[in-house]
This record gives C-alpha cells, sequence and structure tokens, in this order.
C-alpha cells in the first residue's frame, strides 16, 4: 500500500458547511435558518470521522508497514494542528456571525466539541495503528544482529534494521537518550523501572521503556547459548 494516508489530515471538517450562515439574515429568522446548518456541520463531522477510523484500520489489516512515518506525523503533527485550526475556524464565524446575532450563540459549543472528539479519537486510532504495525513489522521483517550480543546478565542486541527504524520515530536527542537505557536491559535482574513485559499475547515480543512516552520492541530470539533479546524497533506508544 502507499506509504500516504489514505485520507486527508483536513478531512475531519471543513469551513464550508458552515458557509450558508450569515449576519445579513433577518433576526427573527437567523436561529430558525442557523440550526440545521449546524446541525448539519455536527453530521458530517461525525460521518468523517468514523469514514476515517475505517481507513486506519483497514491500514492494520492490510499490513501497511509503509504507512508508519506517515501515521507518525499524522498522530503528532498534521491532526493536532488540524484541530486547532477547525476550531479556531469556528470561532472566527462565531465571531463575525453570532456577535451580530447573538441568538446563534448556543449552537455552536455541541459542534466544537464534536469537531475536537472526532479530531482527538482519529489520533489515538493513528496511534493504535502505528504501533500494531510496528509490531507487524517486527514479526514479518525481523532483522539480523548488528553487533555482538550484549549484556553480562540478559542478552540483547541491537537488530540490522533497529537504526533506520529508530530515526523515523524518534528525534537524535530521543534516540540518544533510548540507547542509554537500552544499556540497562543487559543487568541481572532486568531493573523494574524499565518495566519489561509482554508486548502482546503473541509471546515473541516484549516491550521495555526507552524513555518519556517511547518503548523499545524487542523479539525473542536464540542461539547455541539459549535465548536473547533482538531489539526491532522504538517509537513513541500508543495512548
Amino acid at each position: 500500500m502507499s506509504a500516504f494516508l489514505p485520507f486527508h489530515h483536513d478531512a475531519l471538517f471543513d469551513a464550508g458547511w458552515l458557509s450558508a450562515l450569515s449576519d445579513e439574515v433577518p433576526r427573527t429568522e437567523a436561529l430558525d435558518r442557523a440550526r440545521p446548518v449546524v446541525a448539519d456541520a455536527i453530521a458530517r463531522t461525525g460521518a468523517a470521522g468514523a469514514a476515517v477510523l475505517a481507513r486506519i484500520d483497514a491500514l492494520v489489516a492490510g499490513a501497511a508497514l509503509d504507512a508508519i512515518p506517515a501515521l507518525l506525523a499524522a498522530e503528532t503533527v498534521e491532526l493536532p494542528d488540524a484541530a486547532t485550526a477547525s476550531e479556531r475556524s469556528i470561532h472566527d464565524l462565531m465571531s463575525r456571525v453570532a456577535y451580530k446575532r447573538r441568538e446563534l450563540m448556543p449552537l455552536f459549543p455541541d459542534l466544537i466539541e464534536r469537531v475536537a472528539a472526532v479530531h482527538a479519537a482519529a489520533i489515538q486510532a493513528c496511534g493504535t495503528a502505528r504501533w500494531q504495525l510496528m509490531a507487524a513489522r517486527a514479526r514479518m521483517q525481523p532483522g539480523r544482529p548488528s553487533s555482538p550480543i550484549q549484556g553480562a546478565g540478559t542478552r540483547y542486541v541491537k537488530s540490522d534494521r533497529f537504526d533506520a527504524r529508530a530515526a523515523e520515530s524518534l528525534p537524535g536527542i530521543d534516540r540518544t537518550r533510548a540507547d542509554r537505557i537500552l544499556k540497562r536491559l543487559g543487568e541481572a535482574p532486568v531493573p523494574d523501572e524499565l518495566e519489561l513485559r509482554p508486548l502482546d499475547g503473541g509471546g515473541d515480543l516484549w516491550t521495555i521503556k526507552a524513555g518519556g512516552i517511547s518503548r523499545f520492541i524487542l523479539r525473542v530470539e536464540r542461539d547455541r547459548r539459549g535465548p536473547f533479546y533482538m531489539v526491532e524497533d522504538v517509537g513513541p506508544q500508543a495512548a
């Protein structure tokens, strides 16, 4: 599938849906004319949100591994920016129209709430899908050891795919911090503060903290000496 998402980050709300609102409408008719316009905008926003969620789910179902960077960008930058721009456009309209037609003011809080909720749901869905695809990538495109296996107690090694994946997900300063934290994985026992735990129910993938909201994805491998962790990926964990 394409590395681009099958939806645009501005797809959840269109200020043009409110273009029929005007302060030129006679005061006696303003509320009756505005109510269906705002109700339609609320319905369209909800429908747009449902469509975007379905498309995000399809990325996971289709194992669209190359969508991981685009999902991260949508989750952390594009959708939050779109939510801010959408709310600003509604407030701009309120200042132009509802300021002169005060009776219209009660119509807008429900729209603002719906727009915020739909964007928040899309952001969360992008994060969840990205994390699921990162796990799928660790299984479907596993790496090989990039160096000798490390660790005096718990054994681990970065895969030869790790650095490129980390560069997709984290800025340099966060990667440096993550590398420092990763060295503690080699201690015996693994420090509790790393929160080593299974990633999902598969048993083959585990995860530990990587600093902030980020976590490593570890794949269990074996050699003649026994099991060790292949460090496959790192990135912000979905909320």
